[in-house]
């Protein structure tokens, strides 16, 4: 939560920890405007993001097209200690 709170807020980070924060920038763009919680946008955002670039392997798109494979995306939300799935 607080790389995504980091990118939202668009500070400067130290050392590795800035491509993590390059990582989330997209899906704070995408989640930018939209009604709701910004962070909750931004981590539903991201994790779609992450799905697409996923989806960008070659031996992963193979087994997903032959069924052996179906590629889920999901969230941890620690302060209800559920896990939310996303289509």
């Amino acid at each position: 939560m607080w790389a995504l709170k980091t990118a939202m807020e668009g500070k400067p980070v130290p050392g590795q920890i800035g491509s993590i924060i390059s990582a989330i920038r997209p899906a704070v763009e995408i989640a930018k405007g939209k009604a709701g919680s910004p962070v909750e946008n931004a981590v539903k955002a991201n994790v779609m993001e992450q799905i697409k670039i996923i989806n960008f392997s070659p031996a992963i798109t193979q087994l997903v097209q032959e069924n052996k494979l179906k590629i889920v995306g999901g969230y941890y939300d620690l302060d209800r200690g559920k896990v939310y799935l996303i289509s």
